[in-house]
């Protein structure tokens, strides 16, 4: 209990002159100061109002100068009296003092930096325990044991609401699916670069389909799994081949033999006739050329040939077929996803195959080279080389650790403040964001989500944030080395300082990021979950482990005399540093205040924003898996065989049709043939002798039967006489059940869905699909072209439920959406950014320029991506995402520094708080505080990343490229930009505070807000028009 009848020490700390005022009102008697500043130093104080610390009683003893607090009162009651209330005399009793004593106390830590104060005291007064409260944290990490590393290219960025999943739906509904049918598609190929058709090479094909087919198997769950366990209703997607090859060999046998060739059997391309089945070719054989006239059946009749030989300079397979050349021969196996187990047993086979080709097949087989490729392995090459990153990714961290280790030891060596324990704190300043990565990665896995390769990225956007607000807290905490004061202030100013600027950029980063979570992009909303997760831990432990662990290591500094500390700080070299840093610094402020310089930066602005927007707007959106692959990946040659040869010749569209067609209705009859007509007229289409449609042969079947029909005949067996049909067509579905029957039509079985009429228990077909065929599709361009013109084609018959499928429309989807994603993600992050900053930065000014500056930055990582020669797709996407997050660390500090209208120094072995005035103040203490960190959290950021360079790899390259830019640009605009055009506007302007403008009368009268030119809710009475009240002491 003090003299004053105070009983709270933190009262007497925060109070401040208006309590201070109440003292004095209650009559009480003022403990005489024990220090009397020199002369001239205390006119501009309010009196000595301060707080001198006993160390022999360890309280802070209340000191009032009575007399000069009147006086200094009394000079700024003209223009502050709306800022001061005198209060009602106090009853010296001890109830009302302590009733009083708390009231301050409270409002005292009410504001943001009174809160980050309070946590820096008591993380100073034990680290220990909150030591221990991170490690708890973080033992989340320990859920990586069950992280589970997988893509999802095809579908993964293809927005939910995209109309490739209703599409999708309506196909797995029609076969009773529960999920997307698995494609593995297999290329085979001549090592000679020959002819896939000659007879070795056409007999390997042929083994191979049925040993992939037949017999080859692998183990899942002690079950020998098979292909033709797993493939219906697609096992006869590939007999095609097969029959093709019997009728080959059979005409060459007779082609040897001098018998002549059977007429029966006509091979040609794209569609052939085998003992009477039609059987297209199209969808297998690709790089052809093809003859224009076929070899008379009779031609070689008599002449006999031995296997192998040529024959008038022709293979034998050319003889027997109007085909010259085949140069790849694909093999589709399909399965439909029925349930989970399914699911993975044909994800499973697919992986296998591509193992088999990979590590035997090609390496055995000197003549036929395999390669395999599907969505399944596509997503494994992705992962593949996302893990790649990790040892440059390691390597990068021990750089940046000795970035970092040297930065701050060469500040440590400048501020005298020099120990091992700065090499403790350069560590922990790169293990802290480290530690948020491993437990948010953990933490997810827990939730039971999986690891993309994008998510893998995120640790270098962590690293950027962590590191950064790391530099800031070192940098505050080494400033006031040579003030030697109590662990618990210093740390507590340090809290004070950063406090609220990390918070800004921690908040914007987890509000955006995690709005992205939203997204109806699957890929991205898992890379946005992620790195807001991290993100949360990192904010976290900035602050209850580094800032510990800064306070353990104050512990290894030197304690030293103010008069050591003074001769050591201002002489010699460290002097020499300091007069040259400083005096750079205000020639730089001076120059950026200049209103030239503000002429040449708006034009300078205007170039960059010129060139930015004109890449933005010429950025392509493409999905180039050859640039997405890994350069050396195996499948690379697979895809560019895709790409350059069958999508050149074949690509395939399925039409769904899901209201019945009533083939005895002529209306509805010609109705369906109009749709026909209108897919098989469009410009790329192969023509009708490439659409696969049942009711072609239906109509066929039921005018003319079948082969077999005909071979009764033949033999005098006639059919039952069946009823005419009296429909004006010339067709109905009386002979569908025997047509589906049929040994040569019974394929279309899985084509068609069949229902019976209620009434006359007719057999008709529900719903049913055909597809069609297109050829010069390799560009993307021309099949996102194809797939609107088909969807526009499917609208226009809604009144029959028409819907397309084709097995990339999720990739034209993301293609179509991409930019139409990344635009609303970018404008609702920079939305969500201004909200955040608005809390903390109650200038309109500093928040509306940070918000444009941030903007710009965004646009111009955007629009340089461009011009480097970048599409827009998945990848760029999630390192512009990473790109808005990163641009806050470079603006949102700079804005908030440069609003205050106080600032903390040391003067007399007192801290103080002292008013800011002016532009180049402003400036100089802006650039004071935050440029320095900012320069090292820039610099850090491009050497953790310069390890990537050495990864030649297309996602690596746009990373390292985007953070390079970011960087660029982020500094640019914190340390030219934005501090030039604030420089440029009123004091006024950038002075105001919407916050004291809108709170009433009594909050402004609370002490927590003093003199019009205030922002900091910590001054209790500071800046008049006249300057009469330059300083408050606050610390001895």
């Amino acid at each position: 209990m003090s003299e004053t009848g105070f009983e709270d020490p933190f009262f007497v700390m925060w109070a401040g002159p208006c309590s201070a005022r109440r003292v004095l009102n209650a009559g009480m008697t003022p403990v005489p100061t024990t220090e009397t500043p020199a002369d001239g130093e205390g006119s501009s104080r309010v009196g000595s109002v301060l707080s001198v610390y006993d160390t022999a009683r360890e309280q802070f003893v209340p000191v009032v100068n009575a007399d000069s607090l009147k006086d200094a009162a009394e000079s700024v009651e003209d223009s502050e009296s709306d800022d001061y209330e005198d209060a009602p005399p106090m009853k010296a009793n001890r109830g009302s003092a302590r009733s009083k004593s708390k009231l301050g106390w409270i409002r005292r830590y009410m504001s943001l930096k009174g809160v980050f104060h309070l946590l820096g005291r008591s993380v100073a007064i034990c680290p220990q325990a909150y030591i221990i409260i991170s490690l708890l944290i973080s033992t989340l990490s320990f859920g990586m044991y069950y992280m589970v590393l997988k893509d999802q290219i095809r579908d993964g960025y293809t927005p939910t609401n995209a109309p490739s999943r209703h599409e999708i739906d309506v196909m797995r509904e029609f076969w009773n699916s529960t999920g997307d049918p698995i494609m593995s598609i297999v290329l085979l190929s001549a090592r000679d670069n020959g002819s896939m058709l000659r007879d070795d090479y056409f007999a390997e094909a042929v083994r191979v389909h049925n040993y992939l087919y037949h017999n080859f198997s692998y183990d899942y769950e002690g079950e020998a799994v098979k292909y033709e366990n797993l493939c219906h209703p697609y096992c006869s997607m590939n007999y095609v081949l097969d029959m093709f090859y019997n009728g080959a060999e059979e005409q060459k046998k007779r082609l040897r033999n001098g018998t002549a060739l059977d007429e029966d059997t006509q091979l040609q391309f794209p569609v052939s006739n085998v003992d009477g089945f039609k059987i297209h070719m199209d969808r297998t054989f690709f790089g052809i050329k093809v003859r224009n006239e076929s070899t008379p059946v009779d031609k070689y009749e008599g002449r006999t040939f031995e296997k192998g030989e040529l024959v008038d300079g022709m293979d034998q397979s050319q003889i027997v077929t109007n085909l010259d050349f085949v140069k790849v021969i694909m093999l589709i196996f399909r399965g439909d996803r029925t349930d989970q187990r399914k699911n993975e047993m044909l994800s499973r086979w697919e992986l296998n195959v591509y193992e088999f080709s990979e590590n035997f097949y090609n390496h055995n087989n000197s003549q036929v080279e395999m390669q395999v490729v599907g969505t399944e392995i596509l997503d494994q090459e992705m992962l593949r080389d996302g893990q790649r990153m990790t040892p440059f990714f390691a390597a990068g961290f021990g750089f940046l650790i000795l970035f970092v280790m040297a930065t701050v030891l060469c500040s440590a060596w400048f501020y005298n403040e020099l120990d091992i324990g700065k090499v403790f704190v350069s560590i922990m300043c790169t293990v802290c964001p480290l530690l948020a990565i491993s437990t948010a990665f953990g933490f997810v896995s827990l939730l039971g989500l999986r690891i993309n390769s994008f998510v893998l990225v995120s640790p270098f956007l962590i690293c950027g944030i962590g590191v950064d607000d790391a530099f800031l807290m070192i940098h505050a905490w080494q400033r006031l080395a040579p003030d030697q004061l109590p662990l618990t202030t210093r740390l507590g100013l340090v809290f004070e300082e950063v406090g609220p600027s990390i918070t800004i950029t921690s908040l914007t980063n987890f509000i955006s990021f995690g709005i992205g979570s939203f997204t109806p992009t699957p890929e991205i909303r898992l890379f946005c979950m992620t790195t807001t997760i991290a993100v949360g831990f990192d904010y976290i432990f900035q602050l209850i482990l580094f800032g510990p662990c800064i306070a353990l290591a104050s512990r290894f500094e030197k304690k030293k005399t103010a008069i050591e500390d003074e001769n050591a700080y201002n002489h010699g070299l460290r002097k020499t540093i300091n007069d040259f840093a400083q005096g750079v610094l205000h020639v730089y402020c001076k120059i950026i205040g200049h209103r030239i310089f503000t002429g040449l930066l708006v034009i300078a602005v205007g170039t960059y924003w010129y060139f930015a927007v004109y890449g933005a707007m010429a950025i392509q959106t493409r999905l180039d898996s050859q640039k997405i692959l890994p350069k050396d990946s195996p499948i690379q040659k697979p895809n560019k065989v895709l790409h350059e040869t069958v999508w050149a010749e074949y690509h395939t569209v399925t039409v769904i049709v899901n209201k019945p067609v009533d083939i005895t209705n002529a209306t509805q009859y010609a109705r369906f043939w109009s749709l026909v007509n209108e897919y098989e007229s469009m410009p790329l289409n192969k023509g009708n002798d490439s659409t696969l449609l049942w009711l072609r042969d239906y109509e066929d079947y039921y005018k003319n039967g079948d082969l077999m029909t005909g071979f009764l005949s033949f033999l005098g067996y006639e059919e039952e006489e069946q009823e005419v049909t009296t429909s004006p067509t010339g067709i109905d579905f009386s002979k569908l059940e025997q047509f589906l029957e049929s040994p040569i039509y019974k394929h279309w079985k899985a084509s068609v869905k069949l229902d019976k009429h209620e009434g006359t228990n007719e057999t008709y077909v529900s719903s049913f699909w055909f597809a069609l065929a297109y050829h010069n599709t390799s560009e993307w361009d021309t099949r996102i072209k194809l797939m609107i013109e088909w969807r526009e084609i499917a609208d226009r018959f809604a009144d029959m439920n028409v819907t397309v499928w084709e097995a990339n429309s999720m990739f034209v989807d993301q293609m179509l959406s991409l930019k139409t994603v990344a635009l609303q993600t970018g404008l609702l992050t920079l939305i969500c950014m201004l909200v955040v900053c608005a809390i903390f930065i109650p200038n309109p000014c500093s928040l509306i320029t940070a918000s444009i500056a941030i903007a710009s930055i965004s646009l111009g990582v955007f629009g340089f991506l461009s011009w480097w020669h970048f599409d827009l797709d998945p990848v760029t996407m999630a390192a512009i995402l990473m790109s808005i997050g990163l641009s806050v660390d470079f603006t949102a500090h700079i804005s908030y520094h440069y609003q205050l209208t106080t600032k903390k120094v040391r003067r007399n072995g007192k801290i103080v708080k002292v008013a800011i005035n002016g532009t180049h103040e402003k400036l100089v203490n802006t650039l004071e505080n935050v440029g320095w960190p900012m320069i090292q959290a820039g610099a850090s950021t491009i050497v953790c990343i310069l390890p990537l360079l050495f990864l030649k790899s297309y996602a690596p390259e746009v990373f390292v490229k985007t953070i390079f830019l970011v960087v660029a640009w982020g500094v640019l605009h914190g340390l030219l930009v934005l501090p030039g055009f604030l420089a440029a506007l009123p004091d006024c302007v950038t002075s105001a505070n919407c916050y004291h403008f809108f709170l009433s009368k009594s909050s402004d009268k609370s002490c927590r807000y003093v003199g019009e030119a205030s922002a900091d809710n910590d001054v209790a009475a500071l800046g008049s028009k006249k300057e009469q009240m330059q300083e408050l002491v606050l610390y001895p």
